[in-house]
């Protein structure tokens, strides 16, 4: 385990505005100290996880092994790099391709695609500058230096009932890159919810089934998020390519081409500091996010992060894939099941039982934007 321990994030109090009160202190604190290029990296650790994967080639040591390493980085600040994945290279290689000429493409060209709200999330292409962290955790900042397109499940997929993906029809191939690459992500989710459920299971002591966690969140699905920054060789000291915040959902799967993600920890002297998120190649960058904090009662950390704005000739790519952020548009309520923390024998919940659908609702209602800039 390494020498940083836990940040802020996970809700550590029934109310969200706790969470967001507590996400603005760790952001000042961390703020005013060191920049991270004037301190080592944090100590995210690499974890093979084939034998998850490919079960029928794997030792139940081996799987016991990833266990208590998944359950180590997220009970320290909730982070880890993911190797062993499975995903081909072509499919990656396909989808920043796309992406990649997307982003490159005339504005007019991009706004055939623009964003529409569905259902709690947003699917298409969003203006470079439009999006702001900081206004929708009332902090004072810049707008978030990229633009996005998001996608859901294709129809093929299964995907109807969710919404509607929007494909811009001037890029050849387009459409096959990211479905393939969106149902990549759906594998591999499911992969590491039954990590994080046996991982939980012995945090908690609890008899877990594999597939618990992936009970709790279904019928819901995937949201998959892209984000273009631009090349910036002389960057404003105080700008960012996107605010810090903690994710919402159990967790994020996350590839990238370059460097710049930062998360919030605390050093071996206890001051909160800003540290870069090594990128590995050929690996996915996975965080626990804050229903999953909820699902362990605390015991696993959703870390507060940051995309800082760092000098480069080449634009930067992102895309994280946020497990658990769509929903369907079509629900009965009385179906809509309650998700309860896993507490260990003699442990009291740290919060009400709530669905999935509510926890997103309660906290688009509370974040609202209601100033920044």
């Amino acid at each position: 385990m390494s020498h940083q321990s836990n940040m802020v994030s996970g809700h550590g109090a029934e109310e969200v505005y706790d969470q967001k009160q507590k996400v603005n202190a760790a952001v000042a604190e961390a703020d005013v100290g060191p920049p991270s290029s004037s301190s080592p990296p944090a100590a995210v650790p690499d974890i093979d996880i084939s034998c998850f994967v490919f079960p029928e080639k794997a030792s139940e040591k081996d799987r016991e092994k990833v266990i208590c390493q998944v359950l180590a980085a997220c009970t320290d600040f909730g982070f880890m790099n993911v190797v062993g994945h499975g995903v081909p290279q072509p499919i990656i290689g396909g989808l920043l391709a796309a992406l990649s000429e997307f982003f490159k493409s005339p504005v007019e060209q991009k706004d055939t695609c623009m964003s529409s709200s569905q259902h709690l999330t947003n699917r298409g292409y969003i203006h470079y500058k439009v999006e702001s962290v900081n206004a929708f955790f009332d902090r004072h900042g810049p707008r978030d230096l990229r633009e996005s397109f998001s996608f859901g499940p294709a129809d093929h997929q299964n995907g109807r009932p969710y919404g509607t993906n929007t494909y811009p029809d001037f890029i050849p191939n387009f459409r096959p890159c990211i479905d393939a690459y969106y149902a990549e992500m759906e594998r591999l989710e499911k992969v590491m919810l039954e990590i994080f459920t046996l991982a939980l299971a012995r945090a908690s002591r609890q008899p877990l089934g594999p597939g618990y966690l992936q009970q709790q969140i279904q019928p819901n699905r995937g949201l998959m998020k892209a984000g273009w920054y631009p090349a910036c060789e002389e960057p404003s000291a105080e700008d960012v390519h996107l605010g810090a915040h903690s994710d919402w959902g159990p967790f994020t799967i996350l590839l990238t081409t370059a460097p710049g993600l930062e998360v919030c920890v605390k050093s071996e002297e206890g001051v909160a500091q800003w540290r870069s998120v090594p990128v590995i190649p050929g690996a996915f960058t996975i965080n626990v996010a804050d229903q999953l904090a909820c699902w362990s009662n605390d015991r696993f950390v959703s870390c507060v992060h940051r995309v800082a704005h760092i000098a480069s000739n080449q634009p930067r790519i992102s895309v994280p894939y946020f497990s658990t952020q769509i929903l369907p548009l079509d629900f009965v309520e009385t179906a809509d099941k309650k998700v309860v923390c896993i507490c260990a024998p003699g442990e009291r919940p740290k919060y009400e039982p709530l669905s999935v659908r509510g926890y997103l609702k309660r906290n688009w209602e509370m974040y609202s934007p209601k100033g920044g800039g």
